[in-house]
């Protein structure tokens, strides 16, 4: 059996999760915000009071009542990430930085009864990370394995019906019932942390798994006059149980191994957060309308520690060396509740063009002490721009957005390593939209 005592107390390289774009903003974590090229330019705040089709079937199913008429609507997001990570032995940059993809809705509003019901499609997050650079040989024994890729990926897709009710001419209430598809790759270096046997084994790891979960929502609509709205939302926890495969390479762990790879079956758990959301939306002028949005994230409790577990390993040599076929780990996470707020402003400059803007903010909610450049959910602000032209039935919208922080400094390490200690990482996501919506 691998002696611990010959281990090297390395770290993880990368602790979770980024699939079709790049990193991500502030206290969402994770998790997309902003639905639609129309609600994106204005920094999200109107989804759960009065926004599109698609917006209100992303945030706040009660706000579908909003809609005058059925309607659907179909975005396409790109972002382009740049990112450099820091430390004593040289520093790099994002290797692949540009993502794109697609979410759409469609809602009906039913002929002379207050009910709306619709169907949507979005990434809920479409995050990716890949970085080249060298795996610092490990503190005691050396352990290394070269200068390889690191990357780590995260995709959650949902698709939902909801149904909306209005009960008065104030008040609305809707429901939202939905499958999440969720992904996860991670491709780097791997440190056992907190698995009894392995605590401290460094291995190449290539890890995909995937699986379906149920998601729902609720909302309200408030609107005490026709010029000012108030949305609440409420999503509870969804739970990612993923399955998949997983292939390590032990030769630098233990280089006198004949055959020095293992194929497993893989399995890994992820939880999204409890989000509470609310919000208002105020028609100051014939032609200005503001707005806010306020989240609540409840990552304490749902990204304290991701799980891994591998079984089934196919090479007996290595199942002899550590002791089982069947290794599993939990990576810590510790990531802390935050509150995301955004603003943000709708002008109509005629009867057809429409100017947009917005800001959010949200503190990150990875510690300091725990950030790698796999899992750096570190921007804290987005800046959004966005324009729209309506004729008729027909309304195609733009947005930009910038998303920006500090540079994040980590002392020492919270892993199993010095690997991270005295580094930095720095990132800024822009993103753009494009979308087409009609009523019907």
């Amino acid at each position: 059996m691998i002696s611990v005592s010959s281990i090297p107390r390395a770290m993880v390289l990368g602790t979770w999760a980024f699939g079709l774009g790049v990193l991500t903003v502030s206290g969402n974590g994770v998790l997309r915000w902003g639905f639609g090229a129309a609600d994106s330019g204005a920094a999200g705040v109107f989804g759960g009071t009065g926004g599109d089709s698609l917006s209100t079937m992303q945030l706040n199913p009660a706000a579908l009542t909003s809609l005058q008429s059925s309607e659907w609507s179909l975005t396409v997001r790109a972002l382009i990430g740049q990112g450099d990570f820091e430390r004593s032995a040289g520093g790099t940059s994002l290797d692949r930085s540009l993502g794109a993809f697609p979410e759409a809705a469609i809602v009906w509003r039913l002929p002379e009864q207050p009910l709306w019901f619709g169907v949507s499609f979005a990434p809920i997050s479409a995050l990716q990370a890949e970085w080249n650079y060298l795996d610092i040989p490990a503190e005691g024994s050396g352990v290394s394995y070269g200068a390889v890729g690191h990357e780590s990926g995260f995709l959650a897709l949902k698709t939902n019906a909801a149904l909306a009710w209005k009960i008065n001419s104030q008040w609305s209430v809707g429901a939202s019932l939905g499958a999440v598809y969720s992904r996860v790759d991670f491709d780097a270096p791997f440190i056992f942390q907190t698995n009894p046997a392995l605590a401290g084994a460094k291995v190449d790891l290539d890890l995909e798994t995937d699986g379906w979960a149920l998601s729902w929502d609720v909302g309200v609509l408030y609107e005490p006059t026709e010029n000012l709205s108030f949305g609440l939302r409420l999503r509870p926890e969804v739970e990612l149980d993923n399955e998949g495969s997983a292939y390590a390479d032990f030769s630098a762990q233990a280089p006198g191994l004949t055959d020095p790879f293992n194929n497993y079956d893989a399995s890994s758990r992820n939880v999204l957060p409890l989000m509470v959301g609310v919000g208002f939306s105020w028609q100051a002028t014939e032609r200005l309308r503001v707005g806010g949005w306020g989240e609540w994230f409840h990552w304490k409790d749902s990204f304290d520690e991701f799980a891994v577990a591998l079984s089934g390993g196919s090479n007996d040599e290595i199942n002899g060396a550590i002791g089982t076929d069947s290794p599993d780990d939990g990576v810590p996470l510790e990531w802390e509740d935050r509150i995301v707020v955004a603003f943000g402003a709708e002008y109509r400059l005629n009867e057809q063009w429409l100017l947009r803007g917005g800001w959010r903010y949200g503190a990150s909610p990875v510690p300091s002490n725990l950030v790698t450049p796999l899992n750096a959910s570190i921007n804290e602000h987005a800046v959004t721009l966005g324009l729209g032209w309506q004729r008729e039935d027909w309304r195609i919208d733009a947005s930009y957005a910038v998303e920006f922080g500090s540079k994040q400094k980590v002392g020492t390490s919270g892993y199993r390593a010095a690997e991270y200690s005295n580094s930095s990482v720095d990132l800024t996501v822009h993103s753009l939209g494009v979308g087409v919506t009609r009523s019907f």
